[in-house]
């Protein structure tokens, strides 16, 4: 009794060769060493198989880690928007600081900064020791600052860029501060 696999390997022989499988009742040699041959095929096609599916392995595996390295870069990502967004809305909080508070802190900073030429200090250097009280830009305590000089409350003192960025307005530069 022939069975249904076999009936569809005989089908398949037939259509590659155009011969019968059963001659008078019997099983062809053709058609047996072809089904040699078909297996042989098979454990070569399955050898290959397990040589591509290493390397597809090898591959998945090349790719898992580049997915969670992206991971890693979108997390840091999203922490660097939430201190954002965290500095935004204490910024918000803060509004519109006062002239006189804003004063205090400048002393504070004077105060904690070190002094070169006498009592002056560099503008840069002042700015980011503000900055470190106040979340505000380098422009929104620059300008502060010169609103004060404008008021003569501090000095401000033009000279060579010696290190950040420079006070500039009106077309003058300023480097070097002192308070009155």
């Amino acid at each position: 009794m022939i069975n249904s696999e076999e009936k569809k390997l005989m089908e398949k022989f037939k259509a590659v060769t155009s011969k019968n499988a059963i001659w008078r009742g019997k099983i062809t040699k053709g058609y047996l060493d072809w089904k040699k041959k078909q297996g042989g095929q098979k454990k070569r096609q399955i050898s290959t198989i397990q040589k591509k599916s290493g390397s597809v392995i090898l591959e998945i595996q090349s790719n898992i880690q580049k997915i969670f390295s992206k991971f890693d870069n979108f997390e840091y990502r999203l922490r660097t928007l939430e201190k954002k967004k965290t500095v935004s809305e204490k910024v918000e909080r803060l509004g519109k600081i006062s002239d006189d508070h804003f004063f205090r802190i400048l002393k504070t900073a004077y105060n904690s900064s070190e002094k070169k030429f006498g009592d002056f200090v560099s503008v840069s250097a002042l700015t980011d020791k503000i900055k470190e009280f106040i979340p505000w830009s380098t422009e929104n305590v620059h300008s502060e600052l010169y609103k004060l000089f404008m008021s003569y409350k501090i000095d401000l003192q033009p000279g060579k860029k010696v290190e950040g960025v420079p006070l500039i307005q009106d077309g003058k530069t300023f480097v070097w501060f002192k308070l009155k």
